[in-house]
């Protein structure tokens, strides 16, 4: 059996994988499929370096079934389809006793700072197991986690229903958030540099627009305005630049993109306007179920979003064809469970 190891910045190997313990209230997952996501091309580039331990191994958009299960634990039984929330907080600090435990200052996120899914079997904690319902498949599992981060981010917006968005990053991501902004009835612009990730988007309800034209849009959508809120999931400085410009007076910017460098922004804008920034960061356990419940009576709307699977032995080639842009969710196949 094999796994996918990260060895430093752009090296990605296929190697034996050696079946570890299986400490006591611990569940060991077979894993069926795992995306690969912007946190994990951040990873390969050798942005996370200062995090990771190599050899490492990545991944954390998974699904699979319980293969075994470490003393203590009762609540999981042998064969039940499940994803990982992969998220290890201290549960001692401020933070963490304020409810907010998914930004814990010592935080350790599984698949960064922890090995993570890309292997036959995954060692994880029994309490961050969700199940996976009957109408979900295991390779429609593997959207759950990004998901979880959608609605996450939609949440952190608490969006007014008349609310009109704009979302700059038309990645999986953002192709998420704009789903689920849709489907709340909102009206919803989206740019990318990417013609094929807005042509899925327009399929989905959004209405696509290019990065130099967008600001004009927004301004025509809203009496000159701008728009009520603005996703920026791009992490690109051009995305940074153009945030402040298309928001109006009193609206609102969620930061979802991983900037893995300092970038220029218009703080002037931000206080002629009285704009509010608000980060969103990864997801509560709410917004795993929450994704599940979504995705439970969206299956054939979602399915599309995955653009290819790999067999495992082809893990590099999943990584570098994101690159090279056209693919929207492209998925590793570790191993394929008969359910």
């Amino acid at each position: 059996m094999k796994q996918v190891t990260y060895r430093g910045p752009e090296q990605i190997t296929v190697d034996e994988w050696v079946s570890p313990e299986l400490p006591a209230n611990y569940v060991a997952v077979k894993v069926a499929y795992v995306g690969v996501c912007g946190t994990d091309l951040h990873l390969y580039a050798g942005h996370m370096d200062s995090r990771v331990t190599t050899p490492h191994v990545p991944g954390h958009e998974m699904s699979g079934v319980v293969a075994r299960t470490g003393a203590g634990v009762s609540e999981w039984k042998i064969g039940e389809k499940v994803t990982v929330r992969p998220l290890l907080p201290c549960k001692n600090c401020r933070t963490c006793n304020e409810g907010n435990s998914h930004i814990c200052p010592k935080l350790k996120f599984i698949g960064v700072d922890i090995a993570g899914a890309m292997q036959p079997e995954w060692i994880v904690p029994a309490e961050l197991l969700h199940r996976i319902p009957e109408q979900i498949t295991l390779r429609q599992g593997a959207l759950i986690e990004p998901l979880a981060v959608a609605i996450h981010d939609v949440r952190m917006a608490d969006l007014d229903p008349t609310d009109v968005i704009t979302i700059v990053g038309a990645g999986p991501i953002g192709l998420l958030i704009g789903i689920v902004c849709v489907s709340r009835g909102h009206k919803t612009f989206i740019t990318d540099i990417d013609q094929t990730r807005l042509d899925v988007a327009k399929s989905h309800g959004m209405i696509p627009v290019a990065p130099d034209q967008v600001e004009a849009a927004a301004r025509e959508a809203t009496n000159g305005l701008g728009t009520d809120v603005v996703f920026e999931v791009s992490g690109s400085a051009g995305g940074a630049t153009l945030i402040s410009t298309i928001v109006k007076p009193r609206g609102k910017i969620i930061v979802v993109g991983i900037h893995a460098e300092l970038r220029q922004f218009n703080l002037q804008q931000i206080f002629h306007k009285e704009v509010t920034m608000q980060g969103a960061r990864v997801y509560k356990s709410i917004d795993f179920d929450d994704a599940i419940a979504f995705l439970a009576t969206r299956t054939k709307e979602l399915e599309p979003l995955i653009t290819k699977v790999f067999p495992v032995e082809d893990a590099l080639e999943a990584y570098l064809s994101l690159t090279r842009g056209g693919s929207i969710k492209n998925l590793i196949a570790i191993s394929e469970p008969a359910i």
